[in-house]
């Protein structure tokens, strides 16, 4: 007698695209056919995370999965197929990239294809954990999956909320949720313990945020959950996000050896998004302005980039920094200047930083930002053309080994292009430290004595948040460029006070611009 059979193996080996990967299909086949299809069909779901998911959630899991989460689910799964030891990991994956949809398809992957008999999940509260345990029985009860696995309803002997007893594949399962706060101590269901414990989004950022709270969940997860296990073989998963706490469990586990860690942020090195067909990096820029805006930049350095410095070592709490008053910026400045901290325009090199000052009641505010990896005939220009479009008559460049060699070509380039009035002068370090220096310089932020206008605000909280005194690799090339600026003053005062130099050009200014616009000249 002919049977029906939901799949379709074809469609499956030609899909590739965006496109919702449902593989039902109505087609007869004799038993033998059958059979041979169910096992290809299965085999595929245990060998590819997207035609399990495609399998078991067609209308939900309706992209392909990035790299960065087929490397995750090549952990996992090597893990619980292990058929002995005790493997901790911890895996850290962006909010809102379906972080608890892929651990819904890890356990199913344990219950159709590992020896793995006792599963265990914790989540936060004990209905998310109910809940988790819900999405995954409606999985097992997909017609794909009861089509190609069978039916695990029909050897069920427990079916509530928080545990799941049945036979299915040849072997006894035991399915248990509990929430953070639940009891483990000596958990014992048909005289097995779990071997599978899945902690997913366990903690909360109010447990993180407290230093008793994230002490007793720790205490709990370490001397109570872990201590449950099975004696003979245990794979602990920790999933969850960064926090900008000390107490973070994902940050510890990160610096524990006795952890494998898998921790991916939502933008990668290049700047993409980790997964651009389900967020976009538009859409993470625009999320993180947002969080910026609301003076909480680090809820998406942590949570969305699982950033482990995200607290921010550089003792500021930028929540209370504030940009400059536009229409302060409205008024006649008392003097103007431009720092220059040049690099050169290789691909991995430094960003050369060129920033116009304006000097207001005494206090210099950072206005205006020309960045990137410029050649020096482009560090020149741009300075030049700024200084004019300003009319600033001082520009200040670091001078440190080679880049001394600017202020030479400075002045070369303005007696070509008939540009007088501008003064080149060096800046040093005079033996103080960048991070030193950087220090004393925030210092002057948070009390009001530097100020940034309201363009270059993000970029400087950005560096702020980031900056670790304690590391010399950090990205600060702006707030170094900020923290010249008194010497500046102090040094140059002199040339800096307001003052129009187009009267000492003598005609000559404008026809050094028209020149200095003609990108040839370079």
């Amino acid at each position: 007698m002919a049977t029906k059979l939901t799949s379709d193996i074809n469609s499956i080996l030609l899909e590739s695209g965006p496109e919702p990967r449902s593989i039902v299909g109505q087609v007869e086949h004799d038993s033998q056919t059958i059979s041979v299809l169910r096992e290809q069909l299965a085999e595929m779901c245990r060998q590819s995370m997207d035609i399990l998911a495609g399998t078991a959630m067609p209308d939900t899991c309706t992209l392909m999965f990035p790299p960065t989460f087929l490397a995750i689910w090549q952990l996992l799964a090597g893990s619980a197929d292990k058929p002995a030891g005790f493997d901790r990991l911890a895996i850290g994956i962006p909010r809102g990239f379906t972080k608890t949809t892929v651990m819904k398809l890890f356990v199913l992957y344990c219950i159709l294809f590992t020896e793995r008999n006792f599963i265990l999940v914790v989540c936060r509260t004990a209905r998310l954990a109910e809940n988790f345990l819900s999405d995954v029985a409606d999985m097992l009860d997909d017609p794909n999956i009861k089509a190609t696995f069978g039916d695990w309803r029909l050897n069920l002997e427990q079916d509530t909320q928080g545990q799941k007893k049945f036979s299915f594949r040849g072997r006894n399962l035991v399915l248990a949720a509990i929430g953070a706060d639940g009891s483990v101590r000596g958990i014992n269901v048909k005289n097995r313990r779990p071997d599978v414990i899945l902690m997913d989004d366990m903690q909360s950022w109010d447990n993180a945020a407290s230093p008793v709270l994230s002490d007793e969940l720790l205490t709990w997860m370490t001397g109570t959950l872990m201590k449950a296990a099975s004696k003979f073989r245990c794979l602990y998963v920790f999933v969850g996000n960064m926090y900008p706490f000390p107490g973070s469990i994902l940050r510890k586990l990160k610096q524990n050896k006795a952890w494998t860690s898998f921790i991916a942020g939502g933008l990668l090195a290049d700047g993409e998004s980790i997964w651009p067909e389900l967020q976009s990096k538009e859409q993470l820029l625009l999320e993180y302005e947002n969080d910026l805006a609301m003076g909480k930049p680090e809820i998406f350095l942590a949570e969305v980039l699982n950033d482990d410095t995200a607290s921010g070592k550089s003792g500021v709490d930028v929540t209370q920094l504030k940009p400059c008053a536009a229409d302060l910026l409205n008024d006649l400045p008392q003097g103007k200047f431009i720092i220059i901290d040049p690099a050169n325009d290789k691909k991995h090199s430094d960003s050369t930083e060129i920033i116009y000052f304006e000097i207001f009641d005494e206090i210099p505010v950072a206005v205006e930002r020309i960045c990137g990896q410029l050649s020096p005939g482009d560090c020149i220009k741009f300075a030049l053309q700024l200084a004019i479009r300003r009319n600033c008559k001082l520009i200040a460049v670091e001078s440190v080994a080679y880049q001394y060699s600017l202020l030479y070509w400075f002045n070369q380039i303005a007696t070509q292009f008939n540009i007088v009035g501008i003064e080149f002068v060096e800046l040093y370090t005079k033996g103080m430290r960048k991070n030193s220096r950087i220090k004393d310089m925030l210092g002057l932020l948070m009390t009001g004595k530097l100020l940034v206008a309201e363009q270059l605000f993000n970029a400087v909280i950005y560096q702020i948040v980031h900056w670790n005194p304690l590391k010399t690799d950090n990205v600060d090339d702006l707030l170094d460029v900020l923290a010249y600026a008194y010497q500046v003053i102090d040094q140059y005062g002199h040339m800096i006070a307001e003052q129009s130099f187009y009267d000492i050009n003598h005609g000559h200014l404008q026809e050094g611009v028209l020149q200095l616009e003609d990108n040839s000249a370079f």
